[in-house]
C-alpha cells in the first residue's frame, strides 16, 4: 500500500474544535481489553469485538527486532490484532521471499472480518497489517439519518492516530450501492496509512497499514515526519490545494 501518486481532486478536510466536539460518540468508542471498538458494529468475535482496533494501532510499535519462528510471527500478527489463538478461525500461513525479505504472510479472520499481515522474519517486525468487514456486515450496518461530513470522517482517523493532524490527509469520497464512502490516506513516520470509512453508518468498514519502502530497506534511522518530504529518494505524493502532486 505505497501512497498513491496519481493525479485527482479531492475534498480538503478543515478541522476545527467546534467540528471534532461535535461528534465524540462517533470519533470515540468503549473501551475493550483488545482496544477500542468502531462505533455501529453489532456482531463479535468469540470472545472479542469483531470491529476491534488494535492498541496501540500503528504497527511500528510491535517487534523485538530478532528473528522469528513462524509460530512466534503468527503470535505477534495476533498480538497487533488483539486476539487470542482461540479467537481466530481459517488462519493460513505461506511463507515468500519479497525484494531480499523472509516474510511470512499470515490471514486469519475473527468473526466475518479478515485481518492480513506480512512478517519480516529476520527483522521480527510487521511490515504490513490489514482489516476488512466482510461485505454482509457492511450492508447490514443501520444508516445515519445525516451521513457523515469529511470533516467527520477525519476525526475518526485523528483518534486512531493520535499525532496526525487534518493537513496529513488526502481524502476522496465515493459512492457505492447508495451509500457514501471516504477514503483517508496518511504518511505518519514510517507508516503510511489507508482508512474506508462508510459515511452513510459513520463506520471505519477497513484499514491498512504498511512501513514505508525506507524503512523497511534503509533502515529506521532514516525516519521522517509525516509529509515533510524527509524520505531520502523516494517518491510518494503530498497533498497541496486540492491536488496531488508527485515530489522528488
Amino acid at each position: 500500500m505505497m501512497m498513491k501518486t496519481r493525479k485527482m481532486t479531492t475534498m480538503a478536510v478543515s478541522l476545527s474544535m467546534a467540528a471534532l466536539l461535535a461528534i465524540p460518540a462517533l470519533a470515540a468508542g468503549p473501551e475493550t481489553e483488545t482496544g477500542t471498538m468502531i462505533e455501529g458494529t453489532t456482531e463479535a468475535a468469540p470472545g472479542a469485538s469483531d470491529n476491534t482496533l488494535p492498541s496501540p494501532f500503528s504497527i511500528q510499535e510491535y517487534g523485538s527486532g530478532q528473528a522469528l519462528t513462524d509460530e512466534q510471527a503468527v503470535a505477534l500478527a495476533l498480538e497487533h490484532a488483539g486476539f487470542t489463538q482461540d479467537q481466530v478461525e481459517r488462519q493460513r500461513t505461506e511463507y515468500d521471499r519479497d525484494d531480499g525479505l523472509n516474510v511470512l504472510e499470515v490471514e486469519f479472520y475473527a468473526g466475518e472480518s479478515e485481518y492480513d499481515y506480512t512478517i519480516d522474519l529476520d527483522g521480527g517486525r510487521i511490515i504490513s497489517a490489514s482489516y476488512d468487514m466482510s461485505d454482509r456486515q457492511q450492508y447490514s450496518l443501520p444508516t445515519l439519518s445525516t451521513p457523515l461530513t469529511d470533516s467527520e470522517a477525519a476525526a475518526l482517523v485523528l483518534e486512531v492516530l493520535t499525532d496526525a493532524t487534518e493537513q496529513d490527509m488526502w481524502i476522496e469520497a465515493d459512492r457505492d450501492d447508495g451509500r457514501i464512502y471516504y477514503e483517508i490516506d496518511l504518511l505518519l513516520g514510517d507508516v503510511e496509512y489507508n482508512f474506508d470509512i462508510d459515511a452513510s453508518a459513520g463506520v471505519m468498514v477497513s484499514w491498512e497499514q504498511e512501513l514505508t519502502k525506507n524503512c523497511i530497506y534503509g533502515g529506521t534511522g532514516n525516519s521522517g515526519t509525516a509529509g515533510n518530504g524527509s524520505y531520502g529518494n523516494y517518491n510518494y505524493a503530498h497533498h497541496y490545494e486540492h491536488d496531488w502532486y508527485d515530489w522528488d
